[in-house]
């Protein structure tokens, strides 16, 4: 994640046409309608007509199911191409009930876990930075943390016609940054620093940190690395699955190479304070954080073989590769 200077400073508030508040307030009031009529549901009858309706999606649009389709043939060429269609169609599926979920988190109860290290970690209300992925339920990372520290932390992508709504976080003890927003690094930074649990989702293509991924290079975003050596706090990574019976399980794990950032940082401390990072320190910097991301990526990797129906395959993951 890349932290861009503003330099607007002339610039005025966009104010919404009375034509776009309106259309944002029946989008609004819509969106409600069909998520009271959706909670009427049983969670299994939810599941399967969300999974159906994002099967649908799929199938009308052509260039996101394009993109899912060849993602996986690049990812797994043993795939037939109909397996790897089968697998696209399932996928948008598990992953429109995974993004669903987000709307009625309070109703959300994960297993959760780990090992007796990651749960210190967890308790200690110290605060990490955690890697996660677009995988099972998009929010049950952040929700899980929430369950034991008071300060879980995580960026959305909200639409602006839902801005109001977003207490679906705060009901369940989340605290959500607008990814839109111009100062989103800097809250981030803010909350690490307060000792928040910070949730990031770090498998998508972002033009920062070159990493292989399903034995191809590509880019990825570094953000939640630096948090952590900016402000020196554990760097762990987490996923969440869905089982057979809808039940969402989240899976935390402590990175190891955390105690060798440690050391670099405090060798790159004592540097400062005797004189300016030479030329020669700065790749040795770069090269940690590449480190830990082939690391993040490599695991990403296999988590994803070992739950591939459950994954969001159409980013654009390979983007100018």
């Amino acid at each position: 994640m890349k932290v861009k200077l503003s330099n607007k400073s002339t610039a005025k508030a966009i104010t919404p046409s009375p034509r776009a508040l309106i259309k944002h307030k029946t989008m609004s009031l819509g969106i409600r309608f069909l998520l009271s009529t959706l909670m009427k549901l049983t969670k299994k009858r939810r599941k399967k007509l969300i999974n159906n309706i994002g099967k649908i999606i799929l199938r009308f649009a052509t260039k996101t199911r394009k993109r899912a389709i060849n993602n996986i043939v690049r990812a797994m060429p043993e795939l037939s191409i109909k397996e790897a269609t089968d697998l696209a169609f399932d996928a948008y599926g598990n992953c429109a009930y995974g993004v669903a979920e987000s709307f009625w988190l309070s109703q959300v109860e994960p297993d959760i876990f780990c090992d007796e290290e990651t749960l210190q970690i967890l308790q200690s209300g110290t605060g990490a930075c955690i890697a996660t992925m677009h995988l099972g339920c998009y929010e049950a990372v952040p929700l899980a943390v929430a369950k034991f520290a008071n300060n879980s932390v995580t960026l959305t992508n909200i639409p602006d016609f839902l801005t109001d709504e977003m207490d679906f976080y705060s009901a369940v003890n989340i605290t959500a940054i607008n990814k839109k927003s111009a100062h989103a690094f800097s809250q981030l930074l803010i909350q690490a620093g307060n000792n928040g649990y910070i949730s990031l989702h770090c498998d998508l293509y972002a033009n920062q940190t070159e990493v292989t991924f399903f034995g191809q290079k590509t880019k990825a975003p570094s953000g939640v690395v630096l948090l952590a050596k900016m402000t020196k706090k554990p760097l762990l990574l987490a996923y969440a699955v869905y089982q057979d019976d809808g039940q969402v399980q989240v899976f935390f794990e402590t990175l190891q190479l955390n105690q060798e950032i440690a050391i670099q940082n405090q060798f790159n401390n004592e540097l400062q304070s005797k004189q300016s990072i030479s030329q020669k320190t700065a790749p040795e910097i770069e090269q940690n954080v590449e480190q830990v991301m082939a690391q993040i990526y490599q695991r990403f990797e296999q988590i994803i073989r070992q739950y591939p129906s459950q994954w969001y395959w159409s980013y654009n993951r390979w983007k100018n590769y």
